[in-house]
């Protein structure tokens, strides 16, 4: 049995909660991947391999291959999270957002992420196991 351990809250992925709750399980590993996921690469002092910062990608003339792209990187980078050993993805743009969709394989087994990205928000709807 995998631990995905504790964590303060993100609820958006991006803003701290503001009590300083905290999350375990699988709450807690999709908190990372969407921090992960609107964190730009380089920006972290001790890790500048850290991150793919989705919402940069965002404008209104993304293509197929765009997305494709986008797809492989975003599994890159949840595969760099020690606790996922696989990631199928795929990414959807609809009106200005995109729509990111990952079956993680951990060792508890698979785990449904769906994220909706904007410019402003990044908002975990799903966080599950399959």
């Amino acid at each position: 049995m995998a631990t995905f351990g504790t964590d303060i809250s993100t609820p958006d992925a991006a803003d701290l909660d503001p009590y300083f709750g905290t999350v375990s399980g699988w709450r807690a590993l999709a908190q990372a991947i969407g921090r992960r996921l609107i964190t730009p690469r380089g920006s972290l002092i001790d890790d500048e391999a850290y991150g793919f910062d989705v919402r940069s990608r965002l404008n209104g003339a993304l293509t197929p291959s765009d997305l494709a792209t986008m797809a492989a990187f975003v599994k890159r980078e949840a595969e760099a999270d020690e606790r996922v050993e696989r990631a199928d993805v795929t990414v959807s743009f609809a009106s200005g957002a995109l729509t990111v969709r990952l079956i993680l394989t951990t060792g508890d087994g698979p785990f449904r992420l769906v994220l909706a990205v904007s410019a402003v928000t990044t908002e975990i709807l799903a966080a599950e196991p399959v």
